[in-house]
């Protein structure tokens, strides 16, 4: 899958915020693989947008080349060793973890706060709906109080970190389906001592694809929030 830039096409019709709080209809993209600074620098902007209700909600499906992403907890000193890919700050909760092929990423842009979603019930839904999509693949997982994602024991299977900004979400979750785990051996992911990294293609024994997760798991979401999930027009190019 080629590498991908960010842009979706938004609704013809007239728009405002007042419209969107009403609509249960948001629209879903699937992007494919996306550089991480490329992506962050669209999902502000759209978001903004979101805001100032001219352009509508949207759920975001993709892949990054391989990029430590840093929330706002922590510094540097996650890092245990020197890394082979570089290391974004960014304003999302959480602390430092690792993005690459074969992970699923899903940003939504939502209007939570006209939905009246707080931002607990919003972080419990995001991991609901990951719970629910493992389900399918004969995996149980399950929150944590105190760690935010999907766990697994001691092993993180999913990571969320979210930020709401002018009433928007922004960031999100990430899902490992078939992702390269070494990536994680060189920092405490998300700050937690003695955590590892898992995959969903580790604990089911075959292979699990980003492929075959990513309808699943926009299924899972629209169901926890009570959202319609619209196919929206994608233009890429490599």
């Amino acid at each position: 899958m080629g590498t991908q830039t960010l842009e979706t096409t938004t609704s013809r019709e007239p728009v405002s915020a007042r419209g969107f709080e009403r609509s249960q209809i948001v629209q879903v993209t699937h992007a494919g693989r996306v550089p991480y600074a490329d992506a962050i620098s669209w999902q502000q902007r759209r978001a903004a947008a979101v805001a100032a209700g001219s352009a509508p909600e949207v759920v975001v499906l993709l892949e990054h080349d391989p990029v430590y992403s840093q929330g706002r907890r922590g510094g540097r000193e996650h890092v245990l060793r020197p890394l082979s890919a570089p290391v974004i700050d960014t304003d999302r909760g959480g602390d430092i973890t690792f993005h690459g092929p074969g992970q699923l990423v899903v940003w939504p842009i939502l209007r939570v706060r006209e939905r009246q979603i707080g931002i607990a019930s919003y972080v419990r839904g995001l991991e609901k709906a990951v719970r629910l999509t493992v389900e399918q693949f004969g995996i149980a997982a399950e929150a944590v109080p105190g760690r935010p994602g999907l766990w697994i024991g001691e092993r993180k299977l999913a990571s969320v970190g979210v930020r709401i900004q002018g009433g928007v979400s922004r960031h999100g979750l990430a899902l490992n389906c078939d992702v390269d785990l070494a990536w994680f051996d060189d920092i405490r992911a998300c700050g937690i001592e003695g955590a590892s990294a898992t995959s969903l293609s580790i604990e089911a024994s075959r292979h699990i694809s980003v492929e075959a997760c990513a309808p699943m798991l926009a299924a899972s979401f629209s169901d926890v929030f009570g959202l319609r999930l619209s196919m929206a027009r994608w233009r890429g190019g490599d």
